[in-house]
């Protein structure tokens, strides 16, 4: 990944997903809002008890600068569950207290229409971006620990291939910034679920007498792979949001009273 700078706006954009220009995808700092603290700057959390207009007016500042419509921004209350929205025509906006359109429940929304703009919002858990180039489509994923164990980036893709026919090995994934293993201790019995449900735990999951620590970012990877995805179509992101909750808002650093940065991505109209 690397920083952009957009109308004075920090994001951070994937290096392999840049190169399509049909393509636009970003992933926001908590720098550059006018929300006051806990929820300093950038906070695009509608469920979070910052000020309506402070959230308002941050997804503003965000539209103006990646240049989309805000009223055909598409997103949905995250509810750690495995339920995938589909968009298969722009809808009809309707006014609301939150900005864009903001659907019930789903932890997943993919897409191959243009002039919308989908979103997904975050605060340790790991947000993803899959795109298909030969299709053009685009999935948005919201991954905490429950959405991982639910194995929500595989249905993803699988919904991606049953809608579209998207073929695995053409899909290219971005895996954002997240708590990293680093900071991610859980206790013994969910690094149990882990182990038991989850083909190639090794790989994300360590445990000792006294602790069990849990790398989502790696398992989001291995689910991916295990779904046909080539390996290096997929870039992750080192960065550790509770680490760097002085650039991105960590729910568990900060102990609950956050904001939330997003991922967001859409498809040009022209």
């Amino acid at each position: 990944m690397h920083k952009e700078r957009l109308k004075s706006l920090p994001f951070l954009v994937f290096d392999h997903l840049n190169t399509h220009k049909e393509l636009y995808h970003a992933v926001t700092t908590r720098a550059g809002g006018q929300s006051p603290a806990p929820h300093a700057s950038l906070n695009l959390g509608i469920n979070t008890d910052d000020s309506p207009l402070n959230i308002i007016s941050n997804h503003i500042t965000v539209s103006k600068a990646l240049n989309f419509e805000l009223s055909f921004l598409i997103s949905s209350t995250q509810v750690h569950k495995d339920r995938i929205l589909c968009i298969s025509q722009k809808p009809e906006h309707k006014e609301s207290k939150v900005p864009g359109v903001c659907y019930e429940g789903f932890d997943s929304i993919l897409t191959a229409q243009k002039g919308i703009t989908v979103m997904i919002r975050v605060a340790d858990c790991v947000p993803i971006i899959l795109y298909n180039p030969k299709k053009k489509v685009i999935a948005v994923t919201h991954a905490g620990w429950k959405g991982t164990l639910s194995e929500i980036s595989i249905k993803t893709i699988h919904q991606m291939e049953k809608q579209f026919g998207c073929c695995p090995a053409d899909i290219k994934a971005g895996i954002g910034p997240a708590i990293g293993k680093c900071c991610f201790s859980v206790t013994h019995e969910v690094a149990e679920k882990f182990t038991e449900k989850l083909e190639g735990s090794k790989y994300f999951v360590s445990q000792n007498k006294s602790s069990s620590y849990i790398d989502l970012k790696e398992a989001n990877k291995t689910q991916m792979i295990l779904s046909g995805l080539k390996v290096e179509n997929i870039e992750t992101s080192e960065i550790c949001t509770s680490c760097r909750s002085d650039v991105f808002f960590s729910h568990r650093r900060e102990k609950g009273r956050t904001g939330r940065f997003a991922l967001l991505a859409g498809l040009h109209s022209s």
